[in-house]
């Protein structure tokens, strides 16, 4: 090989050795979504598929409501919809986008598969007819679909049904199990080792039994 030519093939040489591979890029802090600037889907970053993309053409988001508002669609690879491996569920915190009120406790956040299950209290279920469904509009009512909402994780994440376990802040920061509670529409459900909050559940509940609030003032707890 000619000298030039020998110059000329090290320079292409470091050239890519200098260019990363997307697997070997690190997520900036506090993007759990991303996608390329070339593309029309976005991934969460646990998802391994979003290595093929191009580096120079990443384009990093915070949450998939964010991805979406900047014109991307949630991709349909079907390792990245795995149950049980969103972006909250290696966290002690995240944020959440009301979805969609499931229940009395549980709701459906835009950013997770999962849904998330509001800790230390227990509301009347649908099935059990007018108090059920007076505790799932109080909910409702508190966390509206389209709100912003942020949780709280304890030591244990999921339950056995594969649901984010929290303690639900609405956007004021006003813990929402506790005030669920302050208006009579739960009781409290200890599953330990989640019990960070017990106390201030115990004496939300109290109160409300104590005043005759929500769901006690028809006797709905008193079996």
């Amino acid at each position: 090989m000619e000298p030039r030519a020998r110059i000329f093939g090290w320079l292409i040489l470091c050239s890519v050795a200098a260019t990363p591979a997307a697997g070997q890029v690190s997520p900036p802090e506090g993007m759990d979504f991303v996608a390329s600037a070339s593309g029309e889907v976005y991934y969460p970053v646990w998802c391994d598929a979003w290595e093929s993309l191009a580096v120079q053409n990443l384009r990093w988001f915070r949450s998939a409501a964010e991805s979406e508002r900047a014109g991307y669609r949630r991709t349909r690879n079907r390792q990245c919809a795995s149950a049980g491996r969103d972006t909250m569920s290696a966290a002690t915190s995240g944020n959440c986008t009301v979805e969609r009120i499931i229940d009395g406790d549980t709701l459906a956040c835009r950013e997770t598969t999962a849904n998330v299950r509001l800790i230390l209290i227990d509301a009347p279920e649908l099935a059990q007819g007018e108090s059920g469904r007076q505790a799932t509009r109080a909910l409702r009512e508190l966390l509206p679909p389209g709100s912003a909402a942020r949780l709280e994780m304890d030591v244990q994440e999921r339950d056995r049904y594969g649901r984010i376990l929290a303690y639900v802040y609405d956007s004021e920061g006003s813990m929402i199990n506790a005030e669920l509670a302050r208006r009579g529409f739960v009781i409290v459900a200890v599953y330990p080792p989640n019990v960070r909050h017990l106390e201030l559940i115990r004496a939300a509940v109290e109160e409300a039994r104590r005043r005759g609030r929500g769901l006690w003032s028809r006797g709905a707890f008193q079996c």
